[in-house]
């Protein structure tokens, strides 16, 4: 593949979306839309739609559904967040215990899993549950609000939100890519007794991929700390929506992985529908917006499997059709 069809195949989406998206706007009398007070607004949005999805992803892409992600960065978040305002707006202490705590966290989920010889599934419920939990038991369950404080929320507006963002992307790039347990991660996925039986450590394994998530659930929790205000959770997997709703870029970058491998790929779905969020929510009222956002992004990401999967046999169908016609 040449590299002008790769680029072709990276932008599609997310330039299909920009150009819909714009007509849309254009025709409700909006005309901000594409103008770089947007993007001010916007990237910010995509950057943490991002690193999320990447701390996600790498334990999807392992073979491994995590529930326990929406639940580390919100109990990170509070406690960072509370102790850093506590200590005089200490940027630099929130981002440490952001990472710290991320980490942690993460790995307590990786030792009961391992350890604890549970599902998965069971294993990251379980965790994601206590986390919730502990959220309700701390600072009188006020949970944590730093809108207003600037100095907190540096890394989540523009420029600085890219720091974390570029971070993140060079973590999960080298993780997956240049290491070796990264590929090895890759070969439990496909096949997990064919790779125990030559040699791969899957405990050892398991635990260094729930460090690296760790570290990129941190970086999220940097930039999502101060995006709004984040209540304790008082319902069990209320984190859940976090982990769904970030989730779908991890699908398109799959879907992309061919065209420029799943890091960009993720990159690509995180834009892609961060555009279409900001303009339905612009064009609609706020709620409506957010309802209807919903709606059509599982419909979309619907759509772009089922073409992904099953367009090679559409496109050999209409061939065959046509030449049968011609003949």
């Amino acid at each position: 593949m040449n590299i002008l069809k790769k680029i072709i195949g990276t932008i599609m989406l997310p330039g299909a979306m920009f150009i819909a998206m714009y007509i849309l706007c254009a025709t409700h009398g909006i005309t901000y839309y594409g103008k770089w007070t947007m993007w001010q607004t916007l990237i910010p949005d995509i950057c943490v739609a991002f690193t999320c999805a990447l701390g996600i992803g790498l334990q999807f892409k392992n073979g491994r559904f995590d529930f326990s992600g929406g639940g580390i960065m919100l109990l990170s978040a509070i406690i960072a967040g509370n102790v850093a305002r506590d200590n005089g707006n200490n940027l630099g202490l929130m981002c440490l215990l952001c990472m710290v705590l991320c980490v942690g966290l993460s790995l307590g989920v990786a030792i009961l899993y391992v350890y604890g010889r549970l599902p998965i599934i069971i294993a990251t419920i379980g965790m994601a549950l206590l986390y919730e939990s502990v959220t309700a038991l701390i600072y009188k369950g006020s949970g944590i609000n730093l809108v207003s404080n600037m100095t907190l929320r540096k890394f989540c507006t523009f420029p600085y939100v890219l720091i974390p963002a570029v971070i993140a992307y060079l973590v999960y790039w080298i993780y997956s890519d240049l290491t070796v347990a990264g590929r090895q991660g890759s070969l439990l996925s496909n096949n997990q007794s064919s790779a125990v039986n030559i040699g791969i450590d899957e405990k050892k394994n398991v635990i260094l991929s729930y460090l690296c998530s760790g570290l990129l659930f941190g970086l999220a929790s940097i930039i999502w700390i101060g995006k709004g205000m984040h209540s304790a959770s008082f319902s069990s997997l209320s984190t859940a929506s976090e982990l769904f709703s970030n989730i779908l870029p991890v699908f398109i970058g799959l879907m992309l992985m061919g065209y420029c491998g799943d890091t960009m790929g993720t990159l690509m779905g995180a834009l892609t529908l961060s555009l279409m969020s900001y303009s339905l929510k612009a064009v609609f009222s706020n709620e409506m917006g957010s309802a209807i956002s919903t709606v059509v992004t599982g419909l979309f990401v619907l759509a772009i499997n089922v073409i992904s999967a099953q367009g090679g046999v559409w496109i050999a169908a209409i061939k065959k059709k046509m030449t049968k016609g011609r003949t």
